[in-house]
Order: structure tokens, then C-alpha cells, then sequence
């Protein structure tokens, strides 16, 4: 059945910017935390390596997704989540950067946040009209890009400025603003799949899943650093490497985080509209990559620390735009297991930034300066991008890259 007028619901860009909770929690994960590490002395290597264990850990996402679809509803495990995310984000930075707690705070506030994107990202694809998914997954990235900008701009100034712990509790209450737009997201219909009280039937559910041709095509492209630019989570523990003060390397990653990249993220819903998205994904990860490689040759100044931070920040917010719109185009409407689905392929598009974080650190332990840290980053995701090009081009012009929607249009293949 085609969808009406009355099918399309209001708002969707506030729908969208539900997910600067995530964004603006993870801020302190891959930001702040590493700024007060570096300012008390903590070696990039290891700050590299802490946030790489922080990744690790929301790779358990697809473990845990599937209880999203299950018990209660997603609107309360979105709001459940959120609160829980903002507390562990508050606590995380009212802890010694030194001491034996910082690692497994991080760690479980990254899983926190990750389970978070999903409850929101599995709603919003079963939820929305299918023609809408290139419009939620643009605002979907606008939302954790101003999120993540706005907490790399204040956070650090939150808590040093404000005697403990009120700027930690300052931190946590802003993560929970954007839970007030959730009362917008429209319920999807699952019918009697509304509530699963069988883990057995979901888990009968989850083998089909991940059989699927078109989950596996995906979930592959996305596994590789092609387009991941994980100098965007590093940035935050190189300002000494640039001889920049806390103050530029706040103002560099906030704001090219936020104005930067909501820009750049409304530049790449534009280009969907000319250009497949995982063509466009492929593009600007090589364009991107060759960025980072022309950056290796400038001298180390504040002028290049801010141009750098601003082309990866543009770079990621248009490959987002294109990932987000993927892994939306996959889940078909009304789908009992979205959450699941787009778990699965939110982990999938997490693990460059886990073993990409530690790459790039070792790049940069080999060379002992910064230049390695970019070299490995630009010569993995150029790699990447070449192995990928034949296969993804060959499964876009076949249409084995999108779900069948209402229409019985797209990829309808049997699992294997």
C-alpha cells in the first residue's frame, strides 16, 4: 500500500535530534575524558588504548540489542537508557583520570550509549514511513553530531570551572534534554509482535536475521575502516601534539563537531539525492583519506590542529549521513526486530572505531609523533575503500542493498 500524506508524520527532524543524548555523552567518552587524561599527564598510547577498550565494550551491543525488542516498550527503553547513560557519563568524569576505575566507566558508558542510538535508531526505522529514510538518517547523524559538539565545547569547561560535583551534575542533566522530543516518535504498529515474552520465538527471529544476504552485505561494508575517521575521537588527547591550549581544542571540537558538521550532514542529505548511499560512503571515505594524508606533510600549529579537526568532522558527518541511511533503508517497516536489526549493523559500523582507535595508536607509538597516527589512519581507509568498490557497485546496481518496503520494492531474498 503506498503511503498517503497522513502516513508522513511531522516533525522528523526533532525526531532526529533525539540522538544528541547520544551524541553528547559520547562527547565525554571520546573528548573530555581524554583531555583531563592528557592534562594529567597520561601518554597518548594510552589514552589511545583506554578509548579503544571503551569501543570494544559497545561491540557487545549486538548481544544485548535484542532484549530491546522485548519486555516493555522502546519509548521506555529509550528513556531508561538515556537516564542511564547521562548518570554513568556524570560519574565518569567525577572520577581520578589515573585511577583503576576511569577504564571500566568508560567502557560501560559506552555500551550504555550504544544501546541507547540502537533503542532510538530500531524505533525510528520501524517506525517512520520508508521514504522517509534518508530524511530520519541526515537528522539521525545532526543529532549526535550537535550533541557530541555541544559537549565537546562545555564539558571540560563544566567541570573545571564548577566546584564538584555540581559540573559533572550539570553534564548529566543537559545528556537528558534531548530525551524531551521522544513524545514526538510515533508507536510503531507490530501487531501481536508488539511485546516478544518468548526469547525462544525472538531468538528464531535473530537466526533468519542474520542469515539475511542483504544484512550480511551490509553489516561487511560497514565492518571495514573505509569510512569510520576515528581521528574525530582522538582529536580530543592531541592538543600537546599541536601545542594548542584546552580552550582551541574545545572550541575546534565543538564547534566543528556541531556547526561544521551539521552543515556537512545537510551537504550529504543533498548528495543522496543525486548519489547512492553507499556510493557516497565509499566516495568521501577515499576523499577523506586523502585528506588525512596531506595533513601528515603541515606543520604543527593551531591553524592546522583546527583545519584537521574540520575536515574529519565534515568527512564523518557526510559518511554518517550515508551509514545512517543504509542501515535505515535495511530494517522494513513495522519490523518486530528493528532494535536487533539495527544493532547488528550499529556494531558492525563500531568495530573500524575500536580496532582503528588501537591502529592508529600503534601508528603513532611506531613513529613516535602524530604523522604516524595519520599515515596509518589515511593508508587503512584507502585500502579499505579499493577492496570494497567492485563488490558494493555489482550489489547497487542489482538492488541487493535495500529492504523490501510497503511496496514490495527492494531486496527480497530468501535467507541462506
Amino acid at each position: 500500500m503506498s503511503e498517503t500524506a497522513q502516513d508522513r508524520p511531522r516533525f522528523v527532524w526533532a525526531m532526529g535530534l533525539s540522538n544528541a543524548a547520544y551524541g553528547f555523552c559520547y562527547a565525554g567518552v571520546l573528548v573530555t575524558m581524554p583531555q583531563i587524561m592528557a592534562a594529567h599527564g597520561v601518554s597518548q598510547p594510552v589514552i589511545a588504548s583506554v578509548t579503544a577498550l571503551s569501543g570494544l565494550a559497545s561491540l557487545a551491543t549486538f548481544l544485548v540489542a535484542p532484549i530491546l525488542d522485548t519486555l516493555m516498550s522502546r519509548r521506555a527503553w529509550a528513556h531508561g537508557l538515556g537516564f542511564v547513560a547521562a548518570a554513568l557519563t556524570a560519574i565518569m568524569l567525577g572520577v581520578s583520570p589515573t585511577g583503576p576505575l576511569i577504564a571500566p566507566l568508560m567502557m560501560a558508558d559506552a555500551l550504555a550509549l550504544v544501546m541507547l542510538t540502537t533503542a532510538l535508531g530500531g524505533w525510528l526505522g520501524a517506525a517512520l514511513p520508508k521514504a522517509m529514510d534518508d530524511t530520519i538518517g541526515a537528522w539521525f547523524t545532526i543529532g549526535n553530531g550537535v550533541g557530541f559538539g555541544i559537549g565537546a565545547f562545555c564539558q571540560y569547561e563544566l567541570i573545571t570551572s564548577l566546584p564538584a560535583p555540581l559540573g559533572q551534575i550539570a553534564v548529566g542533566a543537559i545528556g537528558l534534554l534531548p530525551l524531551t522530543v521522544l513524545r514526538l516518535i510515533p508507536t510503531a504498529d507490530f501487531g501481536r509482535k508488539a511485546v516478544r515474552e518468548s526469547f525462544a520465538a525472538l531468538a528464531r527471529d535473530l537466526a533468519v536475521l542474520i542469515r539475511q544476504p542483504l544484512v550480511l552485505r551490509i553489516a561487511i561494508m560497514l565492518g571495514m575502516p573505509g569510512a569510520a575517521f576515528t581521528l574525530t575521537n582522538a582529536f580530543g588527547g592531541l592538543g600537546p601534539d599541536f601545542h594548542v591550549s584546552a580552550h582551541v581544542v574545545d572550541a575546534a571540537n565543538g564547534f566543528g563537531a556541531t556547526v561544521i558538521g551539521m552543515g556537512a550532514a545537510l551537504i550529504g542529505r543533498w548528495c543522496l539525492r543525486h548519489v547512492h548511499a553507499a556510493l557516497l560512503y565509499l566516495g568521501i571515505g577515499s576523499l577523506g583519506a586523502v585528506f588525512t594524508a596531506l595533513v601528515i606533510g603541515l606543520p604543527h600549529t593551531a591553524v592546522v590542529y583546527i583545519v584537521a579537526v574540520a575536515g574529519e568532522n565534515i568527512a564523518q558527518s557526510v559518511a554518517q549521513v550515508a551509514q545512517n541511511a543504509i542501515i535505515f533503508g535495511s530494517i522494513r517497516r513495522g519490523s518486530a526486530i528493528a532494535a536487533s536489526q539495527f544493532g547488528l549493523l550499529t556494531t558492525a559500523a563500531l568495530m573500524p572505531y575500536t580496532y582503528m582507535l588501537a591502529l592508529d595508536g600503534w601508528g603513532y607509538q611506531l613513529a613516535g609523533t602524530v604523522q604516524g597516527q595519520f599515515f596509518m589512519d589515511a593508508g587503512v581507509s584507502l585500502t579499505a575503500c579499493a577492496i570494497l568498490i567492485v563488490p558494493v557497485l555489482r550489489w547497487m546496481r542489482s538492488g541487493k542493498l535495500v529492504a523490501a518496503n510497503n511496496d514490495g520494492v527492494g531486496d527480497v531474498e530468501p535467507a541462506c
